[in-house]
Protein backbone atom coordinates (compact mmCIF):
# COMPACT_ATOMS: atom_id res chain seq x y z
CA UNK A 1 0.00 0.00 0.00
CA UNK A 2 1.52 3.52 -0.78
CA UNK A 3 2.45 5.64 1.62
CA UNK A 4 -0.60 7.91 0.71
CA UNK A 5 -3.34 5.66 0.92
CA UNK A 6 -1.94 5.07 4.38
CA UNK A 7 -2.13 8.52 5.79
CA UNK A 8 -5.60 8.97 4.27
CA UNK A 9 -6.91 5.57 6.16
CA UNK A 10 -5.04 6.81 9.51
CA UNK A 11 -6.85 10.29 8.86
CA UNK A 12 -10.30 8.07 8.98
CA UNK A 13 -9.95 6.31 11.68
CA UNK A 14 -8.60 9.01 13.80
CA UNK A 15 -11.47 11.24 12.52
CA UNK A 16 -14.23 8.55 12.98
CA UNK A 17 -12.82 8.36 17.15
CA UNK A 18 -13.49 12.07 17.80
CA UNK A 19 -17.05 12.14 16.12
CA UNK A 20 -17.67 8.89 18.37
CA UNK A 21 -16.39 10.79 21.78
CA UNK A 22 -18.50 13.82 21.22
CA UNK A 23 -21.58 12.08 21.35
CA UNK A 24 -20.70 11.37 25.06
CA UNK A 25 -19.99 13.90 28.11
CA UNK A 26 -16.37 13.81 29.07
CA UNK A 27 -15.36 11.43 31.89
CA UNK A 28 -14.56 14.25 34.46
CA UNK A 29 -17.98 15.97 33.60
CA UNK A 30 -19.93 12.69 34.22
CA UNK A 31 -18.21 11.84 37.31
CA UNK A 32 -18.50 15.37 39.18
CA UNK A 33 -22.45 15.28 38.05
CA UNK A 34 -23.01 11.55 39.67
CA UNK A 35 -21.80 13.18 42.78
CA UNK A 36 -23.73 14.22 45.50
CA UNK A 37 -24.08 14.66 49.50
CA UNK A 38 -26.97 15.84 51.42
CA UNK A 39 -28.03 15.90 55.07
CA UNK A 40 -31.49 15.81 56.28
CA UNK A 41 -32.30 17.90 58.15
CA UNK A 42 -30.24 21.18 57.19
CA UNK A 43 -31.31 23.23 60.29
CA UNK A 44 -31.53 22.35 63.99
CA UNK A 45 -33.37 24.33 66.52
CA UNK A 46 -32.22 23.24 70.07
CA UNK A 47 -34.01 23.68 73.29
CA UNK A 48 -32.43 25.28 76.52
CA UNK A 49 -32.09 22.28 78.25
CA UNK A 50 -31.12 20.14 74.61
CA UNK A 51 -27.43 19.47 74.29
CA UNK A 52 -27.57 16.65 71.37
CA UNK A 53 -28.81 16.26 68.52
CA UNK A 54 -28.72 13.77 65.34
CA UNK A 55 -29.34 14.15 61.26
CA UNK A 56 -28.73 11.91 58.18
CA UNK A 57 -26.14 12.19 55.66
CA UNK A 58 -27.16 10.37 52.22
CA UNK A 59 -24.18 10.78 49.97
CA UNK A 60 -22.86 8.88 46.79
CA UNK A 61 -19.24 8.89 48.34
CA UNK A 62 -17.54 8.60 51.56
CA UNK A 63 -17.68 11.70 53.26
CA UNK A 64 -16.08 13.65 56.02
CA UNK A 65 -16.70 16.34 58.50
CA UNK A 66 -14.59 19.30 56.78
CA UNK A 67 -15.46 21.94 58.92
CA UNK A 68 -17.48 22.21 62.99
CA UNK A 69 -18.11 25.43 65.60
CA UNK A 70 -15.65 24.87 67.84
CA UNK A 71 -19.00 24.23 70.27
CA UNK A 72 -20.57 21.51 68.32
CA UNK A 73 -18.80 18.18 68.87
CA UNK A 74 -19.84 15.16 66.17
CA UNK A 75 -19.47 11.52 66.65
CA UNK A 76 -18.24 10.20 63.70
CA UNK A 77 -16.06 12.91 61.36
CA UNK A 78 -16.44 10.20 58.56
CA UNK A 79 -19.03 7.60 56.60
CA UNK A 80 -20.14 6.28 53.43
CA UNK A 81 -23.03 6.52 51.89
CA UNK A 82 -26.58 6.57 54.23
CA UNK A 83 -26.12 7.40 58.36
CA UNK A 84 -27.54 9.02 61.26
CA UNK A 85 -24.59 11.46 62.44
CA UNK A 86 -24.86 12.76 65.70
CA UNK A 87 -23.44 15.52 67.90
CA UNK A 88 -23.40 17.04 71.39
CA UNK A 89 -23.11 20.85 72.09
CA UNK A 90 -21.14 22.43 74.72
CA UNK A 91 -23.45 24.61 77.76
CA UNK A 92 -24.03 28.48 76.35
CA UNK A 93 -22.60 30.76 78.48
CA UNK A 94 -23.95 34.13 76.88
CA UNK A 95 -27.01 36.14 76.84
CA UNK A 96 -28.21 35.31 73.68
CA UNK A 97 -28.91 32.40 71.27
CA UNK A 98 -26.02 31.34 69.05
CA UNK A 99 -25.62 29.73 65.79
CA UNK A 100 -22.87 27.21 64.92
CA UNK A 101 -22.84 24.80 61.49
CA UNK A 102 -21.75 21.37 60.26
CA UNK A 103 -20.17 21.41 56.93
CA UNK A 104 -19.13 17.63 55.06
CA UNK A 105 -17.80 17.01 52.13
CA UNK A 106 -17.48 14.00 49.17
CA UNK A 107 -14.34 12.02 49.67
CA UNK A 108 -12.92 11.97 46.35
CA UNK A 109 -11.55 13.95 43.52
CA UNK A 110 -14.74 15.74 42.33
CA UNK A 111 -15.60 17.28 45.79
CA UNK A 112 -19.72 18.27 46.94
CA UNK A 113 -20.90 19.83 50.02
CA UNK A 114 -23.33 20.75 52.32
CA UNK A 115 -24.26 22.04 55.68
CA UNK A 116 -25.89 21.73 58.70
CA UNK A 117 -26.61 24.97 60.96
CA UNK A 118 -27.36 24.70 64.56
CA UNK A 119 -29.12 27.16 66.71
CA UNK A 120 -28.99 27.25 70.73
CA UNK A 121 -30.28 29.16 73.00
CA UNK A 122 -28.56 30.55 76.17
CA UNK A 123 -28.24 27.04 78.96
CA UNK A 124 -30.72 27.67 82.03
CA UNK A 125 -28.28 28.09 84.91
CA UNK A 126 -31.02 27.00 87.77
CA UNK A 127 -30.20 25.86 91.19
CA UNK A 128 -32.37 25.68 94.24
CA UNK A 129 -30.71 24.81 97.76
CA UNK A 130 -31.52 25.19 101.15
CA UNK A 131 -28.59 25.14 104.06
CA UNK A 132 -30.74 23.27 106.30
CA UNK A 133 -34.12 21.05 105.77
CA UNK A 134 -34.53 19.98 109.35
CA UNK A 135 -37.30 22.49 111.11
CA UNK A 136 -37.73 22.24 115.02
CA UNK A 137 -41.29 20.81 116.25
CA UNK A 138 -42.11 24.34 117.57
CA UNK A 139 -42.08 25.81 114.49
CA UNK A 140 -39.14 27.57 112.26
CA UNK A 141 -37.89 29.01 109.35
CA UNK A 142 -34.85 28.48 107.14
CA UNK A 143 -33.75 30.07 103.65
CA UNK A 144 -34.28 28.49 100.06
CA UNK A 145 -31.42 30.13 97.88
CA UNK A 146 -32.51 30.19 94.28
CA UNK A 147 -30.43 31.22 91.54
CA UNK A 148 -31.69 31.51 87.70
CA UNK A 149 -29.78 33.06 85.04
CA UNK A 150 -30.25 35.87 83.19
CA UNK A 151 -33.32 36.55 85.57
CA UNK A 152 -35.22 33.50 84.40
CA UNK A 153 -38.97 33.68 85.80
CA UNK A 154 -39.32 30.41 88.36
CA UNK A 155 -41.89 29.09 90.76
CA UNK A 156 -41.97 27.39 94.05
CA UNK A 157 -45.17 24.87 94.69
CA UNK A 158 -45.81 23.43 97.94
CA UNK A 159 -47.25 20.07 98.99
CA UNK A 160 -49.05 20.62 102.51
CA UNK A 161 -50.98 23.70 104.27
CA UNK A 162 -48.41 23.88 107.19
CA UNK A 163 -45.98 24.85 104.85
CA UNK A 164 -45.51 28.65 103.85
CA UNK A 165 -43.56 30.04 101.82
CA UNK A 166 -42.26 33.60 101.87
CA UNK A 167 -43.97 34.75 105.37
CA UNK A 168 -45.57 33.01 108.20
CA UNK A 169 -49.33 33.66 107.06
CA UNK A 170 -49.03 32.87 103.63
CA UNK A 171 -51.53 30.03 102.69
CA UNK A 172 -50.76 29.88 98.73
CA UNK A 173 -49.37 26.61 97.49
CA UNK A 174 -47.07 28.58 94.86
CA UNK A 175 -44.79 31.09 94.92
CA UNK A 176 -43.02 32.77 92.15
CA UNK A 177 -39.99 35.56 91.45
CA UNK A 178 -36.95 36.27 89.10
CA UNK A 179 -33.34 35.55 89.18
CA UNK A 180 -31.98 34.90 92.53
CA UNK A 181 -33.33 35.29 95.50
CA UNK A 182 -33.45 33.69 99.11
CA UNK A 183 -37.17 32.81 100.16
CA UNK A 184 -38.11 31.91 103.61
CA UNK A 185 -39.84 28.68 104.17
CA UNK A 186 -41.68 28.75 107.24
CA UNK A 187 -43.46 25.76 109.01
CA UNK A 188 -46.06 25.53 111.78
CA UNK A 189 -45.88 23.77 115.20
CA UNK A 190 -46.03 20.04 114.62
CA UNK A 191 -48.68 19.31 116.91
CA UNK A 192 -47.99 15.47 117.21
CA UNK A 193 -45.35 13.31 118.70
CA UNK A 194 -44.04 11.78 114.94
CA UNK A 195 -42.19 13.27 112.87
CA UNK A 196 -43.46 14.77 109.52
CA UNK A 197 -41.90 15.67 105.81
CA UNK A 198 -42.84 17.87 103.29
CA UNK A 199 -41.86 18.73 99.26
CA UNK A 200 -41.28 21.95 97.98
CA UNK A 201 -41.05 22.11 94.27
CA UNK A 202 -38.93 24.92 92.44
CA UNK A 203 -39.49 24.87 88.62
CA UNK A 204 -37.43 27.14 86.35
CA UNK A 205 -38.22 26.86 82.50
CA UNK A 206 -37.79 22.94 81.90
CA UNK A 207 -35.60 22.20 84.77
CA UNK A 208 -37.11 21.60 88.66
CA UNK A 209 -35.81 20.85 91.99
CA UNK A 210 -37.75 18.70 94.56
CA UNK A 211 -36.34 19.64 98.21
CA UNK A 212 -38.05 17.32 101.00
CA UNK A 213 -38.38 19.19 104.49
CA UNK A 214 -38.51 17.57 107.44
CA UNK A 215 -39.94 18.73 111.20
CA UNK A 216 -39.41 17.04 114.35
CA UNK A 217 -42.33 15.14 116.22
CA UNK A 218 -43.04 17.13 119.31
CA UNK A 219 -42.34 15.94 123.13
CA UNK A 220 -46.21 16.22 123.91
CA UNK A 221 -49.38 16.75 122.06
CA UNK A 222 -50.42 20.89 122.02
CA UNK A 223 -54.45 21.39 122.51
CA UNK A 224 -54.98 23.05 119.85
CA UNK A 225 -53.52 24.16 116.14
CA UNK A 226 -53.93 27.83 114.87
CA UNK A 227 -54.83 28.09 111.05
CA UNK A 228 -54.91 31.88 111.05
CA UNK A 229 -54.17 35.23 112.62
CA UNK A 230 -55.74 38.33 112.30
CA UNK A 231 -54.65 41.88 114.29
CA UNK A 232 -57.40 44.25 115.25
CA UNK A 233 -56.61 47.52 117.15
CA UNK A 234 -59.34 49.12 119.83
CA UNK A 235 -59.50 51.39 121.89
CA UNK A 236 -59.73 50.95 126.01
CA UNK A 237 -63.31 49.83 126.02
CA UNK A 238 -62.63 46.81 123.53
CA UNK A 239 -64.56 48.88 120.54
CA UNK A 240 -63.23 48.40 116.98
CA UNK A 241 -60.74 51.38 115.22
CA UNK A 242 -59.97 48.77 112.72
CA UNK A 243 -61.63 45.56 112.57
CA UNK A 244 -59.48 42.22 112.16
CA UNK A 245 -57.76 41.72 109.34
CA UNK A 246 -58.23 45.55 108.17
CA UNK A 247 -55.75 48.12 106.96
CA UNK A 248 -53.89 49.71 110.19
CA UNK A 249 -52.40 53.36 110.05
CA UNK A 250 -50.11 54.52 112.46
CA UNK A 251 -52.04 57.31 113.65
CA UNK A 252 -54.91 54.89 114.77
CA UNK A 253 -53.38 52.77 116.73
CA UNK A 254 -54.29 52.46 120.47
CA UNK A 255 -54.58 48.84 121.49
CA UNK A 256 -53.21 46.06 119.15
CA UNK A 257 -55.87 42.68 119.82
CA UNK A 258 -54.96 39.44 117.91
CA UNK A 259 -57.55 37.08 117.05
CA UNK A 260 -56.34 33.01 116.73
CA UNK A 261 -58.40 30.91 114.34
CA UNK A 262 -57.82 27.41 115.84
CA UNK A 263 -58.66 23.62 115.45
CA UNK A 264 -59.64 21.94 118.71
CA UNK A 265 -57.38 18.98 119.59
CA UNK A 266 -58.28 18.43 123.26
CA UNK A 267 -60.48 20.77 125.10
CA UNK A 268 -59.91 22.50 128.46
CA UNK A 269 -58.77 25.69 129.60
CA UNK A 270 -54.80 26.77 128.76
CA UNK A 271 -52.65 29.51 129.11
CA UNK A 272 -51.39 31.43 126.01
CA UNK A 273 -48.30 33.54 126.18
CA UNK A 274 -47.08 35.62 122.98
CA UNK A 275 -44.58 38.14 122.06
CA UNK A 276 -44.48 40.99 120.40
CA UNK A 277 -41.32 41.99 118.45
CA UNK A 278 -41.92 46.06 117.21
CA UNK A 279 -39.54 47.08 113.70
CA UNK A 280 -36.65 47.10 115.52
CA UNK A 281 -36.39 44.18 116.46
CA UNK A 282 -36.74 44.19 120.28
CA UNK A 283 -40.07 42.71 122.62
CA UNK A 284 -42.81 45.25 123.20
CA UNK A 285 -43.14 44.26 127.50
CA UNK A 286 -45.18 46.27 130.47
CA UNK A 287 -44.37 46.30 134.33
CA UNK A 288 -46.86 42.98 134.16
CA UNK A 289 -45.30 41.10 131.96
CA UNK A 290 -44.25 37.51 132.31
CA UNK A 291 -40.89 36.87 132.01
CA UNK A 292 -39.61 36.49 128.75
CA UNK A 293 -42.80 37.37 126.93
CA UNK A 294 -44.73 40.57 126.24
CA UNK A 295 -48.17 38.73 128.11
CA UNK A 296 -50.93 36.28 128.49
CA UNK A 297 -54.28 34.89 128.50
CA UNK A 298 -55.93 31.51 130.40
CA UNK A 299 -58.37 30.62 127.65
CA UNK A 300 -61.12 27.79 127.93
CA UNK A 301 -61.84 25.95 124.48
CA UNK A 302 -64.75 23.54 123.48
CA UNK A 303 -65.06 21.33 120.32
CA UNK A 304 -67.05 23.83 119.15
CA UNK A 305 -64.28 27.25 119.63
CA UNK A 306 -63.52 28.07 116.20
CA UNK A 307 -61.06 31.25 117.52
CA UNK A 308 -59.40 32.69 120.50
CA UNK A 309 -59.34 36.89 120.85
CA UNK A 310 -56.48 37.78 122.71
CA UNK A 311 -55.90 40.58 125.11
CA UNK A 312 -55.60 43.86 123.49
CA UNK A 313 -51.94 45.60 123.94
CA UNK A 314 -50.65 49.24 123.77
CA UNK A 315 -51.95 52.63 124.83
CA UNK A 316 -55.38 54.50 124.55
CA UNK A 317 -52.96 57.04 123.26
CA UNK A 318 -54.02 57.45 119.54
CA UNK A 319 -50.85 56.88 117.54
CA UNK A 320 -49.06 55.09 119.83
CA UNK A 321 -47.75 52.20 117.81
CA UNK A 322 -45.46 53.63 114.76
CA UNK A 323 -45.04 52.36 111.32
CA UNK A 324 -43.22 48.82 110.39
CA UNK A 325 -43.24 45.68 110.36
CA UNK A 326 -44.56 43.82 113.38
CA UNK A 327 -44.34 40.15 114.22
CA UNK A 328 -46.39 37.90 116.91
CA UNK A 329 -45.71 35.04 118.34
CA UNK A 330 -48.00 32.78 120.57
CA UNK A 331 -46.50 30.24 122.65
CA UNK A 332 -47.96 27.52 125.08
CA UNK A 333 -45.97 24.93 127.27
CA UNK A 334 -42.61 26.48 126.02
CA UNK A 335 -43.87 26.21 122.38
CA UNK A 336 -44.05 28.77 119.73
CA UNK A 337 -47.79 27.76 118.45
CA UNK A 338 -48.09 30.53 115.73
CA UNK A 339 -46.52 33.40 114.28
CA UNK A 340 -48.15 36.35 112.42
CA UNK A 341 -46.40 39.24 110.30
CA UNK A 342 -48.21 42.69 109.59
CA UNK A 343 -47.58 46.01 109.13
CA UNK A 344 -48.91 49.44 110.25
CA UNK A 345 -48.82 51.80 107.63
Amino acid sequence: MKAKNIIQLLVCCLTSVLVSCSDSLPYSEEAYNNTWIDADPLYISLGEDEFNGQFIVNSSHNWYVYECSPWINVSNNYGYGYEFVSFTVDENNENSERYGYITLRTDDSFTKETQVLVSQPPTVRFEATMYNTIYSASGDWWGLNISAGYYRSWTITKSDSWVHIGSSDNSSYSYSGKGDECVYIYVDRNPYTYSRSSTLTVKCGTKSRNITITQDGSAYNVPFTISSILIGNTDYNGNFINNYGSVIYSYQTRYLTPRLYIDVITPGTYTIYHKLYKPDGTMSTGTNSPTGYTNKKDVTINRNTSYIDMWGWGNNNAGFWGAGQYRWEFWYNGGKIGEKTFTIY
